[in-house]
C-alpha cells in the first residue's frame, strides 16, 4: 500500500507576499491563549463575508468549510497582555523574528508568519494556519513519531536555545499532515504476536506556533524539550547555526531583525548563537524556571 503525498501547499514566499496583501476576517479566537490570537480568514479568493457563507449553507460555518490556505492566525499587538520581563507591544515583531530564523536555518519549523500593519484591530503578526490534530502534540509524537520526527524535534531543541523561547509548551508542537509509516517495534524483532501488537509510527511535518516571549536579553529558556539532554547534537545542526550567525552579521537578515528587536537584542542573540553553536551535547535544565506551566 502507498502512503498518500500530502497536499502540495505553496512556497514560502507565495505564503507571505499573499499574508501581507490580502484582507482578512475574524472568524474565531483560540480561547486558551493568554493574549489576543484570532483565527481569520483570508478573503482574497472568496470575498464573502462570514455571514455570506452561513446564509449560503444554512448554518454556521465549521472549520472543515474552509479551505486551510485560506485561515491565518492573526495576533494583534493590542490584545497582548503586557509583561514585566518583555518590552510592551514587542511580542507579535518576535514571532515573526522566530520565523526568519527559523527560515534561515533552513528547518521549516516555523509557519510563515508576517507583520500586518491594517488588520481589524490593528498592528500584530499574521501566520500560516497549520491543520492538525492536537492529540499529536510533543508528549505524543516523543513515543509515536518516525525517526524523522524526532530529528525534527531535536531541530526544535536547537531552535528554541537559539532564540531563548520562554515559553515551549507541548501543545505549541504541531504536526501537518500526518501519515502513518511503519511501527513501533514487533515486525523487524521477526515476532508475529509482537507485530500484532505494535502501534504505527507517525510521519509530517513538526510545525512550531507561539514564540512571543522569546529574544530576550537574559537567559529565560523554558521549554519541556529536556528530553534530549546529553545525547551528541547533529553536526548538520550546528553548522547551520554557524551560517545562521554569519547570515544575521551581514545581509538582509541581520537588516529585517534590526526591525523587529531591539539592539541589544539582536547583539545577545548572536551570542547565543555563537554558544549554540559550539554545543556538542543537548543542555540539561538550568536556571529557576527550566519547565513551562502548564506543560501543554
Amino acid at each position: 500500500m502507498t502512503t498518500p503525498e500530502p497536499p502540495v501547499r505553496p512556497t514560502d514566499a507565495e505564503t507571505a507576499d499573499r499574508l501581507r496583501g490580502a484582507p482578512f476576517e475574524p472568524i474565531g479566537r483560540f480561547a486558551d491563549a493568554s493574549n489576543a490570537t484570532l483565527l481569520v480568514r483570508l478573503t482574497d479568493r472568496d470575498p464573502r463575508t462570514h455571514e455570506d457563507l452561513a446564509a449560503d449553507l444554512g448554518r454556521d460555518p465549521a472549520l472543515d468549510d474552509v479551505d486551510p490556505v485560506d485561515l491565518a492566525v492573526y495576533k494583534p499587538r493590542r490584545g497582548a497582555a503586557p509583561l514585566w520581563d518583555f518590552p510592551a507591544g514587542t511580542l507579535h515583531q518576535r514571532e515573526v523574528a522566530a520565523y526568519e530564523i527559523s527560515a534561515a536555518l533552513g528547518w521549516d519549523l516555523v509557519p510563515v508568519t508576517v507583520l500586518v500593519d491594517d488588520g481589524p484591530f490593528g498592528v500584530g503578526s499574521l501566520q500560516r494556519f497549520v491543520p492538525h490534530d492536537p492529540t499529536h502534540h510533543y508528549f505524543h509524537l516523543l513515543d509515536h513519531g518516525d525517526e524523522d520526527v524526532i530529528d525534527q524535534l531535536r531541530a526544535m531543541v536547537v531552535l528554541d536555545a537559539v532564540i531563548d523561547n520562554a515559553d515551549r509548551k507541548g501543545g505549541h508542537v504541531l504536526l501537518e499532515h500526518p501519515v502513518t509509516t511503519g511501527s513501533t517495534g514487533g515486525a523487524d524483532a521477526g515476532d508475529a504476536g509482537d507485530a500484532a501488537d505494535a502501534e504505527p509510527l507517525l510521519s509530517g511535518r513538526i510545525q512550531l506556533v507561539d514564540h512571543g516571549v522569546s529574544f530576550n536579553v537574559e537567559d529565560k529558556l523554558r521549554t519541556v524539550g529536556w528530553h534530549f539532554a546529553g545525547e551528541p547534537v547533529p553536526e548538520v545542526l550546528r553548522a547551520d547555526v554557524v551560517r545562521l550567525g554569519q547570515a544575521v552579521v551581514g545581509g538582509p537578515l541581520g537588516e529585517r531583525l534590526a526591525g523587529l528587536l531591539a539592539p541589544e537584542e539582536v547583539a545577545v542573540l548572536l551570542d547565543r548563537i555563537a554558544r549554540v553553536a559550539e554545543l556538542t551535547r543537548f543542555p540539561e535544565p538550568s536556571g529557576r524556571h527550566p519547565f513551562p506551566w502548564p506543560m501543554l
